[in-house]
């Protein structure tokens, strides 16, 4: 009997070990060496601020009940993003007898291969929803700012969408899906989900995670920024290089499961749903942001200076991405 109680406990540690071991696998970053540049950050701070204020002090509520300001902020998008592509437009759709709009805004030439840079405009709630996700949705304004003063070989759509949030998250109603499911037929080469961009903090102990391991592996402190992707893809490393060698913003990248709290809490999700490859950028949400999804989340929180940096990086990767040949 001891020796059979000494053999479990040693097949347990091995298990221990093993589930270790793998959830270190999952989730650790690849190697960390920024080549800072920051001789050069190119996007505003100031116009991500004034976009985020906009959005969240004069278009609010835009809860999917709040059929009114979705319109007025859809209406607002799109007029921002004329300012930068002369190919807008609402992609409607119909749920529950109201109508729905995606913002589309099309850079480069028309091709097969395509890039898609989105971020949700709506929000939970009657909540001003400034990091959640105004800051997403400022980010993909700069972008289109940045994207229109360089020539493209590829196609790039920067996609605003409604419905992200409950009651329509998971579902075939978010505006997400409905723009996945349209492009299904083209070589989608990388789909980038701007998602909660905006929160950072220097406090010691600022960043939590959904499980322990993950604590060993990344910052405990939650001054980065996070590109998060399925097993098996190498996405959201190329994406963080790009970050770390254009800025001196630290960002790490994240491969892991669903089955991990968070991995697919955005619209990345619809992208994997039709076999491209996505990533989301994110602040983390609520492993750092407390005030996510209440009356807290407010514009004055945001670190714009980062933002930029993070909008930034992104360009350079859809830059590098859309301008081979």
């Amino acid at each position: 009997m001891k020796k059979l109680m000494v053999k479990l406990v040693r097949l347990l540690l091995i298990l221990l070990i093993g589930i270790v071991l793998v959830a270190y696998a999952v989730v650790r970053p690849s190697p960390f060496n920024a080549q800072t540049d920051t001789r050069t950050i190119t996007a505003n701070p100031e116009a991500l601020q004034n976009h985020v204020k906009h959005l969240s002090e004069n278009l609010s509520p835009r809860s999917h009940k709040d059929i009114e300001n979705l319109h007025a902020t859809a209406e607002y998008i799109q007029k921002e993003l004329l300012q930068f592509s002369d190919r807008v437009k609402f992609q409607n759709y119909p749920v529950k007898e109201q109508i729905y709009s995606n913002v589309v805004a099309k850079f480069g030439p028309d091709t097969e291969e395509l890039i898609v840079v989105g971020a949700h405009y709506d929000v939970m709630g009657e909540h001003a929803g400034a990091d959640d996700n105004a800051s997403g949705v400022a980010g993909l304004l700069e972008l289109a700012r940045l994207l229109s003063a360089i020539e493209l070989n590829q196609s790039v759509e920067l996609v605003a969408y409604t419905l992200e949030e409950p009651p329509y998250f998971a579902s075939n109603k978010m505006g997400s899906f409905i723009h996945a499911e349209s492009v299904k037929g083209r070589d989608v080469q990388l789909m980038i989900s701007l998602e909660m961009i905006g929160y950072f903090s220097d406090e010691p102990g600022s960043q939590y995670f959904p499980i322990k391991p993950m604590e060993w592996i990344y910052p405990t402190t939650g001054n980065f920024i996070s590109i998060v992707d399925q097993v098996f893809s190498n996405a959201a490393k190329r994406l963080k290089d790009s970050i770390n060698k254009h800025t001196d913003l630290p960002a790490y990248s994240t491969n892991a499961p669903t089955a991990i709290q968070g991995i697919d809490f955005s619209d990345h999700r619809n992208y994997w749903h039709f076999g491209f490859p996505a990533v989301m950028v994110t602040d983390t949400s609520f492993y750092r942001n407390l005030n996510y999804h209440t009356t807290e989340d407010t514009f004055e929180k945001l670190d714009y200076q980062a933002m930029a940096k993070v909008v930034y990086g992104v360009f350079k990767h859809v830059e590098a991405l859309a301008s081979k040949e």
